[in-house]
């Protein structure tokens, strides 16, 4: 009997250190593949960011770009092949979303203290946005409807709210009343796509107008990140068209331009927009006393190249600067200097432009869209082209159906491409279901 009562022992014992070895070797391996996803999601990264920088690329080659973006291989480990997508909300407004980034520039630059701008964003209250403002305004008075630090300061967890500009959007939901419908809208997974639990009114969560239409939050609308290079399209500093030596001639300029430029620094009169060049003249008076007309040089067609070497501005870092060549019709009516008529031709009008000539912002002349003092108004607050971009990736491996979902912010200012910021959305779940050629189950497990 004793005999037995060891072996029993023994058994249960060596049951206990093999189901412990399973258990342990389970984690590794689920370790491992977590490592995997996250290791192949950031292979996505690395693609988006050499898109992305890549000078020689238009709009075209990150907004919708299946042949960079969509179910990319990565490798073949024996037990799964690994994948990544980059995906982001469709330009078409269909609810479905696109295989591209997002450039912060063809958003609105934010200006949390101004309700009336963020009283614009679909399904905004009041209460919300003047609570808002005052989180970010520098002053202790409460708006009407607002709330300051007194009101922080009676929650059974009191904090200090920042009385300054944010970093990042999502440091508004300390807001009191503030909710992720007023970032995303009614977007609550973040998958870019209208889910069947989003256009159900409040049947399930999220909360929605069931409208059969995705509506965004300030997310979608605006940004704390678009900054404009100042430099032309090789990465250079632009030259400042009012301290330039004009001796040496410099790059670009014909010696009719330099002599104008030569006149226009004696008569005192600095040249406040590049576009102020073209057809233009000044009447000087030679040591006779007779006068004589000097004419620029500079006809509309050379005004894009003059811009990419030129500026009127010594500021390294240009912000608050919206994209005319991305930006859609809703955001560039809101920038000053451009109404809904002006903001539907330009997009109308950049479908047929030509790579070289959607690179500067001068088209909008070219295209006679405006008139030369209409674009002087406006082109302290335009670009064509952004820095900063937005970028959700998924890695996943198949059969197995693991993934890992992350999102990232972008800025190319500088040597390299930086990372602003980085987070993993893997925990709301699966962006997007698979064709039946991709797919066989997908799960979010280990």
């Amino acid at each position: 009997v004793g005999v037995l009562v060891v072996v029993g022992l023994l058994s249960m014992i060596i049951i206990s250190l093999l189901f412990r070895m399973q258990a342990a070797a389970t984690a590794s391996a689920t370790s491992l593949r977590s490592e995997q996803a996250w290791g192949i999601t950031l292979s996505g990264l690395d693609r988006a960011i050499d898109v992305v920088s890549d000078p020689t690329r238009t709009s075209l080659g990150w907004i919708d770009n299946p042949t960079d973006f969509e179910h990319q291989l990565v490798y073949d480990d024996g037990s799964d092949i690994w994948y990544f997508s980059v995906f982001r909300r469709s330009e078409l407004e269909t609810g479905e979303i696109a295989f591209g980034v997002v450039d912060e520039a063809s958003k609105l630059p934010l200006t949390a203290t101004n309700v009336l701008q963020l009283m614009k964003v679909p399904n905004m209250t009041l209460p919300a946005a003047e609570t808002l403002a005052d989180f970010v305004d520098g002053d202790s008075i409460m708006r009407d409807n607002g709330a300051e630090q007194d009101l922080y300061d009676l929650m059974p967890v009191s904090y200090s709210i920042p009385n300054q500009p944010v970093s990042f959007l999502d440091e508004f939901l300390m807001a009191q009343g503030v909710s992720a419908g007023h970032l995303y809208g009614e977007d609550a997974n973040r998958n870019h796509r209208l889910d069947a639990n989003e256009n159900d009114a409040d049947t399930l969560f999220p909360p929605d107008n069931q409208d059969g239409t995705l509506s965004g939050g300030l997310h979608r609308f605006f940004t704390l990140h678009s900054r404009d290079w100042n430099v032309n399209r090789n990465n250079q500093p632009r030259l400042d068209i009012n301290s330039v030596p004009l001796d040496p001639a410099p790059a670009g300029l014909l010696d009719e331009t330099i002599a104008f430029l030569e006149a226009k620094r004696t008569a005192n009169e600095p040249i406040t927009s590049i576009s102020e060049l073209v057809d233009a003249s000044i009447t000087v008076t030679e040591e006779n006393q007779a006068q004589r007309e000097l004419n620029s040089g500079i006809g509309l067609g050379d005004l894009g190249q003059l811009m990419d070497l030129y500026s009127t501005s010594t500021q390294r870092i240009r912000s608050g600067r919206v994209n005319i060549n991305t930006a859609q019709v809703g955001i560039l009516a809101q920038v000053e200097g451009i109404d809904e008529a002006l903001a539907n031709a330009i997009v109308s009008a950049r479908q047929s432009l030509s790579p070289e000539t959607s690179r500067s912002v001068a088209w909008l002349l070219e295209e006679e869209l405006l008139d030369a003092e209409q674009f002087k108004q406006i082109e302290p607050r335009i670009s064509a082209r952004s820095f900063q971009f937005h970028v959700q990736v998924m890695g996943y491996a198949l059969p197995s159906g693991k993934y890992c979902v992350v999102e990232a912010i972008v800025d190319l200012i500088g040597p390299e491409p930086k990372i602003l910021y980085l987070r993993d959305l893997t925990k709301l779940g699966l962006p997007y279901h698979f064709n039946p050629q991709q797919e066989t189950s997908m799960t979010n497990n280990g």
